[in-house]
């Protein structure tokens, strides 16, 4: 669909361009984008490995696994079917830690790795997702970053003085549409969903 849109608005662009009298602007514009966007990859590119290199430090020195302990007691709460020292809880602390830290592309492998677990432990119709993992999806897309590090490379390859300054304001929205997402998910989560391992059955 997208592809579809894409080319609407290109073709759309340059029909304009030739009605105008402008298609000369229309051509250096599309030579220019292309540039631009090989420089734009080039230092997102670099703003990730340098990101994603941090991460691995922080995961080898202890740090990633003392945030996952520190989240626990938390996930214990709002998904309450996650079996305690499980690989599905192992990978959902990595995600959640590489989102906090603002590492989107580096929670992905983990984030994919914790939707399978919890798919494997889940019981009931196989075609039906436990409550646990809509939780987590809800988790996933709406997390709370500390360090956004890829809006903070975006603004610096576009040329912003304070790449950084949009900190507090991501910290704002953040938490807003975690706690929105999180309502919203409990409130329409249906009783008879397939559970998620914990000894599976909830405590009334």
């Amino acid at each position: 669909m997208m592809n579809y849109l894409f080319a609407a608005m290109l073709l759309a662009a340059s029909f304009y361009g030739i009605a105008s009298g402008s298609e000369g602007n229309v051509s250096a514009a599309i030579l220019r984008s292309g540039t631009d966007t090989a420089q734009l990859m080039l230092t997102v590119a670099g703003g990730m490995v340098l990101w994603s290199g941090i991460m691995s430090i922080a995961e080898k020195s202890g740090l990633t696994e003392l945030l996952a302990g520190v989240l626990r007691p938390v996930l214990r709460l709002i998904m309450p079917g996650l079996k305690k020292g499980s690989a599905a809880e192992r990978f959902v602390c990595m995600n959640i830690t590489a989102n906090i830290l603002g590492l989107g592309n580096a929670a992905t492998p983990p984030g994919i790795r914790a939707m399978k677990e919890l798919s494997r432990q889940r019981e009931g119709s196989p075609d039906k997702p436990s409550n646990e993992m809509m939780t987590f999806a809800v988790i996933n897309t709406a997390s709370v970053q500390l360090i956004p590090a890829t809006v903070m490379t975006l603004r610096s390859a576009a040329g912003s003085s304070d790449p950084a300054g949009i900190i507090f304001c991501v910290w704002i929205t953040s938490v807003c549409a975690l706690s929105a997402g999180l309502m919203v998910c409990k409130a329409l989560q249906p009783r008879s969903l397939p559970k998620t391992d914990a000894g599976m059955t909830r405590r009334s």
